[in-house]
Order: C-alpha cells, then structure tokens, then sequence
C-alpha cells in the first residue's frame, strides 16, 4: 500500500473514521494526521510542516478530506512532490478499482475529467505566470493542449453514455409493461445491501467490508407468492454525496427514482447517533436524485449482532429515529439478519404489499 498524509478540516472532523476507511480502500495506508481550519485551503506554514513530514515519512500521497481549492492544491504539490488527492479523487480511485461495466467506466472517466479541469485551468493561469515550466511538464502549449483534449474527450463519453442509457431505459420499460414490479435496495455503504440482496435472491455477488463494492446496479427477478419482483442492488450511500459522484453514478440512483418501492438497509447494530446520521444523509441524497414519495421499508440489518435482550428496544429506537425525520414514505421498521435470514420472510411480505399500493404511477400491474 502507498503511504500518505491525510489533512482532514476540523468541520469533517466527526468523519474521521470514514475518511480512514476510505483511505485503506482505495489502497493507502495513513502514517500521519493533521487538521486544518479552511475547509478548502491550506496554509503555507502547514504546507512547509507537510513537504517535512512527506521527507521523513516517504509518503506517496497526501488526502486532502475535503473539496481543495485549486491553488492550494498547487502549492501542496510544488512543496511535497507528493500527488494530492482530494476527497472526490479518493472516492473515484475506489470507484475505478470496483468498476467492471463499460458504463461505470465511462461514468468514472467523467467525473475524475470534470473534477480535473479547474485544476488544469489553474496550471494554465499560472503557465502564463511562468510558475509552471520546469515543476510538472513541458510548458504553456502542452497544457493548453491537454486542456482541449479533456474537453473534447468530455463531449465523447457524455455522447456514448446517453445512449447507453436509452438502451437501458428500454430495457426497463419492457420489464414494466410485463407488469414486473422493481424494489431497490439503498442505504449506507456497508451496511449490509449486497447481503442482503444474496439472501433474498439466492445470488452469489461479492461483499465484504470495503466501501463500494457496488458500482453497477445488479438486478435479479424472484417470484413472491403470485407476484414477480426484480430487485436492484445500488451503490451505497454517503454523507455529503459530492455533486459529481452523483452525476457519475447516475445510471445507478436512475434505477432508485424508477422503482415501485425501497428497501433502505441500516446496521442495527451501529451507534444510534450513527443510525440517525446515515438515515438522515440518504434520505437527502435521495431527495437530490428526485426519489420524492418513494415508498421505503427500512430493514434495520445485523440484528444479529445485537444483544437479544436489547433487540425490541434497538427496532423501537430506528422506528422513533425514521419517523422523526422529515420523510413522509417511511412504510415500515423490519428487523432482520442477511447473514442467517432471521425476519427476510416478514420484510419480502411487506414489501410486496407496499409495492402494491404505490402511487399509480409507479404500481405494477400484478
């Protein structure tokens, strides 16, 4: 694993944890930490503390845990010698290492395209300042010319995915004219989705406890009593989605506003300030996608984990929690295990009756 330094603002404090588990994902391991009082620069006595710890610690990378300034993001580099990442690049690299459909390639490729060009438009400024020749490249013209080729190569893809998702919109509106209803299944990243997607499919995909190991929707079609449902297993959830992640991975959450129902999974097991924080930050990435009045059935997963004596107290606390929040479509609490199908029986039974009185819009014809 590359070593680096992660510079993490004090706003993101709280998001420690996640920003570490990000880091070792996409394949760093974080020999030092520091905060920084901007959320979006660094000043220079900082830069001068980081090009002495990147010496000492042969570091690789430095992770800026935020969304950088492009100037600061030059000053680190010219200082360090180091590559610096941002909180995007880091979740992109992840997305890169999972991604296997020639859709959530061309998707990455755009967000990582369009993430870049302030910074090259930063390296062309200061190319005419002089700054430039001599610390990355060749010189203005090179840059200049690498700045039309990302532009242009930018239209490409945004051509090649819209028909990529006709094709796919096709492909939907055949499933629903056959009266197949369509339930995703949302939540955080790493609760448990793709675990829950095997257990009720009877499907093999991968998990584990990386984040984002779903990048491209898996679908499978199960038959519930008299009724045909296809499921979909989404990328998952996290706090703060940056705007780019969201328009990279929209063939992804596309498939979420298109279903009939949810399953939003949640780890039970977790914290309850932390059950209420990711309950709350994908409720409002789903009100950023347009999923209004989609009806959810939370499945509160891992109750495995949880002591018994504790399990009605545990369900009650997420019913409290889900109906506090500002979300009318909140169907039901279900308590369930992926891992040994303790309650998949009374959450696929609720879910089909809630797939059945959807809004017309969105109900199958069962």
């Amino acid at each position: 694993m590359d070593k680096a330094i992660l510079i993490i603002p004090r706003a993101m404090e709280g998001h420690l944890d996640e920003a570490l588990a990000l880091a070792e994902t996409a394949g760093y391991r974080v020999v030092w930490t520091t905060r920084t009082r901007h959320p979006r620069r660094v000043g220079r006595g900082l830069v001068e503390e980081l090009a002495s710890r990147v010496a000492e610690h042969g570091v690789e990378a430095v992770i800026f845990y935020g969304d950088i300034q492009p100037s600061s993001r030059f000053l680190l580099m010219k200082a360090t010698r180091a590559r610096v990442i941002d909180r995007v690049m880091l979740i992109l690299e992840i997305f890169a290492r999972h991604a296997g459909s020639r859709e959530a390639k061309l998707q990455i490729e755009m967000a990582r395209i369009r993430h870049e060009i302030p910074m090259v438009r930063e390296l062309v400024r200061r190319s005419k300042m002089g700054e430039y020749p001599g610390f990355l490249g060749p010189g203005g013209y090179a840059i200049d010319s690498y700045y039309r080729h990302l532009t242009k190569r930018l239209a490409r893809i945004r051509r090649e995915l819209e028909e990529l998702r006709r094709v796919r919109g096709q492909r939907f509106r055949s499933r629903s004219r056959s009266g197949m209803a369509h339930v995703s299944i949302i939540g955080y990243a790493s609760a448990g989705k793709t675990s829950l997607f095997n257990r009720i499919t009877g499907e093999s995909k991968p998990v584990g406890p990386e984040y984002f190991t779903t990048l491209h929707p898996k679908h499978k079609a199960i038959t519930i009593g008299s009724h045909r449902i296809a499921f979909v297993d989404t990328v998952g959830f996290i706090r703060d989605v940056p705007p780019e992640v969201i328009e990279a991975f929209y063939s992804t959450l596309e498939e979420i506003t298109m279903s009939d129902a949810a399953i939003f999974v949640i780890d039970a097991s977790e914290p309850v300030s932390y059950i209420r924080e990711k309950l709350s930050a994908g409720l409002e990435t789903l009100a950023k996608i347009g999923a209004h009045g989609l009806p959810i059935v939370i499945a509160a997963n891992k109750v495995d984990l949880v002591p018994p004596g504790e399990l009605a107290s545990r369900v009650s606390l997420v019913k409290d929690l889900a109906g506090g929040l500002d979300h009318g479509s909140i169907e039901a609490v279900i308590p369930v295990s992926a891992r040994t199908g303790y309650g998949i029986e009374e959450l696929l039974g609720t879910i089909v009756e809630v797939a059945r009185a959807a809004p017309k819009a969105r109900r199958p014809v069962w």
